[in-house]
């Protein structure tokens, strides 16, 4: 996992817990000091190994008989989950509100605000290593499982509600420890006997019930709605299919107008109330009726649109009001269409959103950005490009952060690392002036991994809330150049919202090859323009950031109607980046490989940190190309999982095990321009239709040239890179000099002479050192900008016509498109496999660098503006990433490509 930071339990009160609150009264807990540990000592007194079951009874008695959180109530959840959650978590017990404690045994994972887990006692169980400040997260087998389990508990907890911290107790045998979560880690206390000593545990409980809901990490802008609500009633109304509702598939047609119905039918029963009334504070939902006036645009939507909303609409699932922007415009929201399937980092949920003053249905994205000086939101760069109507990109209605919300954990592991360092230096310089010779600032370097890896750092101060007063990140200065500091675990975030206009399709919908290479051409065309009028680099070209926006286009054939046409549109640009266009030298802004790892080119990975080129970024939609035609068409590939897996997901790790690289089946088809099957090895091939034992496939010829046409100029590329590479190795430097001992030649040795060989053998030089040839060199600079990769995607489905006139033989199948081979029941899920490579990178590495732990799991594919997926099967799909995969050898997957443990 990586992400934690282990303290005394006084300075967790000192340090954390003022942070949020005020330090808690010793004096409150003094009336119940002797009836608790009475109530421990006699629960220990016959056996000091309890099962889990006698030792959480008695804590949860506790709790409740001495009233220890007013306010609270704790309730047992060990043998039953909740019907919503299909992870089907069972945490141990959890403390609730009064009034929304569960009396069926089960976790309510809406209303949880502390959860407690238990184990029967024994180092072998304990999650966390006291013994090991800088790493404290042992190896052992059980140990990283109950830290892998409590991780999930807090991932499910975060998945359900909308908060920015969360509190949780871990209690082993006699022992306990307080955490306390967020994106960027965890800060957990030293283990404490609560049987000899009590008062630690009980000072942190009367603590925790004197807090607020904002302290105890709920999310202010973010409003659970209780059922019955006029706003969930809302949302139930404008779910229903409605007979206004268009079809989406490109080609259709549809009335230009709509004549039957009016606009204020579209937009649900509520009427706006009179001044009076909207202004009485005593309505918590007057929000409702702030409507803003119809703008005059189609009030209509696509019917896939009101279908994503209304099955978010999950019953029992918790819905809530989010506040947006500096204006905090209300959106109601149900279960997310996707989460992320880590609790640390970015944590992004994606929404079909109603939008409460336009009623119109929207794409909300949740995120923790990081915190980084000149790493601008992604709503930033929407609005550089907002004038550009033609530009493929979301349009934005509004976004900004969430005021105050910062993770504390990696500001507050700085901190500490700072408090070490200054301890290791400031003892250096006593035993220096104590006379040691060998002592000095000089003589005891601190360890390399005794730093926070990844946290931001800064030359300021920890101030109130958790935020460093700005120094210079390890992105922006001289990475590591004084103490070492990591940038691979901590990092710092800031909660980010942002809401598009348009809620999109998955590339997987796609209904054929021309379809497919057209919705890449849109992609690419908006990277260009980009580029073009803004040096901006996207920096994360990937499979889940394009995606599909259907419009309506004029019909000039029948008049009164629109035609509906899908445009590819390329999204999520939060890693964008402006560059340089003269070459100046760029600095990375942030620490590790940017982008997602299926799809990073291969050059980049190489030769990372170097920055991402436009060439990187054409490579990359060849792999999403590559990527979304093994799964949607027709070709000779029997074992896509594997083959995806093999391609995407693979990685191997370079001879000093700081660095990996891509994957064989990669790197082949970039640098020999050959597309291989997994396996066998054998050219890959791309067909009209599946074929049968009586009409055997057609190759898919048009396709086919296409992918050859870009190969080739990869591998033009990669031999001039290897040309570059071979140049500089084989330059003499200033300080060669003329060899001054000759080789030694034995005189009784001579070689034979009546064997002469064919001249190919007998001249052959060295590969590497013939220099690429100019149609080489001009292949490869095709890669460096974008309008000549965009003509050869127009030319191939728009072929010029014949010298009689005629239409071209190169021909596109109309509809060629099959089954999505990586559906649900494919077995695919790069996740085990990717973290288990992950974690055995992390184990042989002697020195961290400034690469992620493993590549990063795929994302799911995107069917909304700001990066929804599909399928979306509830909370299990975040259960896999929580940082703690169990180990396992790539060689053991089964057929279908998916990782044992």
């Amino acid at each position: 996992m990586g992400h934690t930071v282990i303290v005394d339990f006084s300075e967790f009160e000192t340090e954390v817990m003022v942070n949020v609150g005020r330090r808690p009264d010793p004096t409150l807990v003094s009336d119940n000091v002797t009836s608790v540990q009475n109530a421990f000592k006699q629960l220990y007194a016959k056996d000091e190994r309890l099962l889990e079951d006698q030792i959480a009874e008695t804590m949860v008695n506790v709790i409740n008989k001495q009233r220890l959180c007013e306010g609270y109530t704790a309730a047992l959840s060990r043998y039953s989950y909740n019907p919503t959650d299909t992870s089907k978590a069972k945490v141990d017990a959890a403390l609730y509100c009064d009034g929304h404690t569960p009396g069926d045994g089960r976790p309510d994972w809406t209303h949880v605000r502390l959860y407690i887990e238990f184990k029967r006692g024994g180092t072998s169980l304990d999650a966390f290593d006291d013994d090991d400040v800088d790493n404290p997260e042992p190896a052992a087998a059980k140990r990283a499982a109950a830290r892998s389990q409590i991780t999930a508990y807090t991932h499910t907890t975060f998945f359900y509600q909308h908060r920015n911290a969360l509190y949780s107790l871990f209690v082993n045998g006699q022992e306990f420890r307080v955490l306390r979560w967020d994106r960027s880690g965890v800060v957990v206390t030293k283990k404490l006997n609560y049987v000899e000593d009590p008062i630690p545990l009980l000072k942190f409980l009367v603590y925790f019930g004197r807090l607020s809901d904002s302290q105890q990490g709920i999310d202010a802008t973010a409003t659970l709605l209780t059922p019955g609500s006029k706003a969930l009633k809302l949302m139930a109304e404008l779910s229903k299919d409605h007979p206004s509702d268009m079809p989406y598939e490109e080609g259709v047609s549809v009335p230009a107008q709509v004549s039957t119905v009016s606009p204020s039918q579209l937009r649900g029963s509520s009427s706006p109330r009179t001044r009076k009334a909207r202004g009485k504070k005593d309505d918590p939902e007057s929000y409702l009726d702030d409507v803003e006036p119809s703008d005059g645009s189609d009030p209509r939507v696509f019917s896939y649109v009101r279908k994503k909303f209304r099955e978010s609409l999950v019953p029992d699932w918790p819905h809530y009001r989010l506040e947006v922007g500096p204006e905090k415009r209300p959106f109601l929201v149900g279960m997310p269409v996707y989460s992320s399937s880590s609790m640390f980092g970015r944590g992004t949920r994606g929404y079909v959103a109603l939008d409460v003053k336009s009623r119109r249905f929207v794409f909300l994205k949740d995120s923790w950005r990081p915190f980084y000086e000149g790493v601008e939101p992604e709503g930033h760069y929407l609005q550089m490009m907002s004038s550009e109507d033609k530009v493929s990109i979301p349009r934005l209605l509004v976004h900004g952060d969430v005021p105050g919300d910062f993770t504390f954990a990696a500001p507050y592991a700085q901190k500490k690392y700072n408090e070490r360092r200054t301890a290791h230096r400031e003892a250096a310089l006593e035993r220096a002036r104590a006379g040691n010779p060998q002592s000095g600032d000089h003589a005891v370097p601190l360890a390399h991994d005794e730093a926070p890896r990844g946290t931001k750092r800064s030359s300021g101060t920890l101030d109130d809330e958790g935020e460093t007063r700005d120094g210079v990140s390890d992105a922006e200065g001289d990475h590591g150049a004084e103490t070492g500091l990591e940038s691979r675990y901590f990092r710092h975030y800031t909660h980010y919202r942002i809401v598009v206009k348009d809620v999109c399709l998955s590339f997987a919908e796609v209904k054929s090859s021309y379809q497919l290479v057209n919705m890449i051409y849109d992609c690419m065309s908006a990277h260009h323009i980009a580029y073009r009028d803004h040096s901006l680099l996207h920096r994360d070209v990937s499979a889940g950031n394009v995606i599909i926006r259907p419009i309506l286009v004029d019909n000039p054939v029948k008049p009164g109607f629109k035609t509906v046409a899908w445009n590819g549109v390329l999204t999520d640009w939060e890693l964008a980046k402006v560059v340089p266009k003269d070459g100046s030298q760029q600095r990375a802004r942030q620490p590790e490989c940017t982008g997602t790892w299926q799809f990073m080119s291969v050059a980049y990975v190489e030769n990372h940190p170097a920055v991402v080129t436009v060439a990187d970024e054409i490579e990359s939609f060849f792999h999403v190309l590559l990527f979304y035609a093994v799964r949607l068409l027709n070709h000779n590939i029997e074992l896509v999982t594997e083959f995806i897996i093999d391609y995407f997901d693979d990685f191997k790790l370079m001879k000093d095990r700081t660095k990996r690289t891509c994957g064989a089946l990669k790197a082949l088809a970039m640098k020999n321009g050959q597309l291989s099957t997994t396996g066998v090895m054998q050219p890959i091939e791309f067909y009209t239709s599946p074929g049968s034992e009586t009409s055997p496939s057609k190759r898919h010829t048009a396709f086919e040239m296409l992918l050859a046409s870009l190969l080739d100029c990869f591998r033009a590329r990669y031999e001039v890179i290897e040309w570059s590479r071979y140049v500089k190795k084989t330059e003499p430097t200033v300080e060669e000099k003329p060899e001054e001992n000759p080789r030694f030649i034995h005189p009784l040795r001579q070689g034979p002479t009546s064997a002469p060989l064919p001249a190919v053998l007998e001249e052959r030089q060295p590969a590497s050192t013939n220099e690429p040839s100019d149609g080489t060199k001009i292949m490869a600079a095709l890669l460096d900008d974008h309008p000549s990769i965009l003509r050869l995607l127009w030319k191939s489905v728009n072929p010029p016509l014949t010298s009689a006139g005629g239409s071209s033989n190169i021909k596109w199948p109309l509809a060629d498109a099959v089954t999505d081979k990586l559906s649900s029941d494919s077995g695919y899920d790069p996740r085990p496999h990717v973290l288990a490579l992950g974690e055995l990178q992390k184990s042989v590495e002697t020195h961290t660098s400034t690469y992620m732990e493993g590549p990063p799991p795929l994302k799911k594919m995107k069917s909304s503006a700001s990066g929804s997926v599909e399928p979306q099967a509830g909370p299990s799909v975040q259960r896999s990433a929580d940082g703690n995969p169990t180990r396992g050898s790539r060689k053991k997957r089964g057929r279908k490509g998916k990782a044992r443990a």
